[in-house]
């Protein structure tokens, strides 16, 4: 117990993540193709459009002091860091489509994402925050199964669709806030940077 403070009084703990952010465009086209999933899955919380991102690197709860040590870790690590092109293209499921449990949509020639994601990880370890034991995968998360139901319609759909959103240019690096609500989790970008 931290004897400098008052009785009961606990530190604020903040849930965080770093992710790379993406034009509204893109995020409306990425909302269109939920649209489109949505009536052949039940049983899956959808990610609101604008709440679309790629997770670089998933923080988790901690004290709202470290806010300033993270950032400063982002910003270095990402400091002098070039835009990149990629493309947004193909969908599938984790682990796998027939037995999902995550719907995505994927993001190819993203090595300089994938780079940046394994630096920032690197970077915030001194911090406390320990390294991922899975390797990065990029993809943006469409949708979360809740709970069972028959997927055959959106598995068939999603096998047979050929989605291609074509290239998006990658120059927005933010630290945010995820603040969780029953109606669904509420973002709020703390600090962002921009790549030239």
């Amino acid at each position: 117990m931290d004897r400098n403070k008052p009785e009961g009084e606990k530190k604020k703990m903040v849930r965080l993540f770093i992710a790379l952010l993406f034009p509204d465009p893109i995020k409306a086209e990425l909302g269109r193709l939920i649209d489109n999933l949505r009536p052949r899955g039940e049983g899956i919380k959808w990610v609101e459009a604008k709440n679309i991102h790629l997770t670089l690197k998933f923080i988790g709860e901690v004290p709202e002091e470290k806010i300033g040590p993270i950032t400063e870790a982002m910003r270095g690590t990402l400091a002098g860091g070039q835009k990149s092109e990629a493309r947004l293209t193909g969908c599938g499921g984790f682990p796998n489509l027939r037995n999902p449990r995550v719907i995505w949509v994927g993001l190819e020639g993203a090595e300089a994402v994938a780079e940046a994601a394994r630096n920032i990880e690197k970077a915030l370890v001194p911090l406390g925050i320990p390294a991922e034991k899975r390797g990065f995968s990029p993809h943006l998360t469409l949708g979360r199964i809740k709970w069972r139901a028959d997927l055959s319609a959106l598995t068939k759909y999603m096998e047979s669709l050929n989605f291609d959103a074509g290239p998006v240019i990658l120059n927005r690096v933010a630290l945010v806030k995820s603040t969780l609500t029953p109606s669904g989790p509420i973002y709020e970008n703390l600090n962002v940077v921009e790549l030239e």
